[in-house]
């Protein structure tokens, strides 16, 4: 994760930063025999957009894991917007595109990503693989049903990551595929479509459909590990010579 994967839901890291904007951040660090090796998890995140204050903890316990914010409401959604790291939109969601090769108008009811040839494509969230196969237009094409009638669909793909067809069960992130031009393109680029209840709606507009909170059994544990890295942040910032010295972050 990095900053703007963990604020994600509330804030987009393109349009919405402003002058003035501030964040703090604790991480993990990694040393071997006293030397600095590489740096680890965020373990707590802060930023202040457009004067709005928004904080992120990095909590783990039993099945719970993931950022939660300071009521222990989860920042991981079971979606996203975009299911791969892409260079930009070349078409929209809407219901009169014209078409770049056929040349008629008619709906275009998803997003598309351009981005190089062989770009790993994940699944945007925990699901089934309905589909997997050449379907004409769309080409190589990948269909994932998600809990609570969400439908995600992931056109003119190069090919398929190893082991993925229809039946699998994938995990949020996991490859199923690699970004290609196959079907009815101008040129590399990820169709990426988002259905509920089987109908249609705007991957870039959408209400991303959050995880669960932390379960009563771990509120303690929340409440306990949140103050005290808020303290730990507090003494930090009261003694910024305290910066230069750290060498180890507390872990929940």
């Amino acid at each position: 994760y990095d900053l703007a994967d963990i604020f994600r839901c509330d804030i987009d890291f393109t349009t919405d930063i402003k002058k003035g904007d501030s964040y703090k951040i604790i991480v993990e660090e990694y040393y071997s025999n006293g030397i600095f090796k590489h740096y680890g998890r965020i373990l707590y995140a802060e930023i202040i957009n457009d004067g709005v204050t928004h904080e992120a903890y990095w909590f783990d316990k039993g099945k719970i894991h993931g950022y939660f914010n300071s009521e222990g409401k989860s920042f991981q959604t079971a979606l996203t917007r975009a299911p791969l790291q892409f260079r930009y939109i070349s078409s929209y969601f809407t219901y009169n595109r014209l078409h770049p090769i056929l040349k008629i108008r008619r709906p275009h009811l998803g997003v598309d990503y351009a981005a190089a040839a062989g770009t790993p494509v994940s699944a945007a969230g925990d699901g089934l693989i309905a589909e997997a196969g050449y379907n004409g237009q769309i080409g190589n094409h990948i269909r994932i049903t998600h809990p609570g009638g969400y439908r995600t669909n992931y056109g003119h793909l190069q090919r398929f990551a190893s082991g993925i067809h229809s039946g699998v069960r994938v995990k949020q992130g996991e490859i199923i595929g690699y970004v290609g031009s196959t079907g009815l393109a101008t040129g590399p680029h990820l169709d990426y479509r988002v259905q509920l209840n089987n109908v249609p709606i705007n991957p870039l507009s959408m209400k991303l459909p959050t995880l669960q909170s932390i379960s009563p059994k771990y509120v303690n544990n929340f409440i306990v590990a949140s103050a005290k890295i808020k303290g730990e942040m507090a003494a930090l910032y009261a003694n910024m010579d305290g910066f230069k010295n750290l060498k180890k972050t507390a872990h929940f």
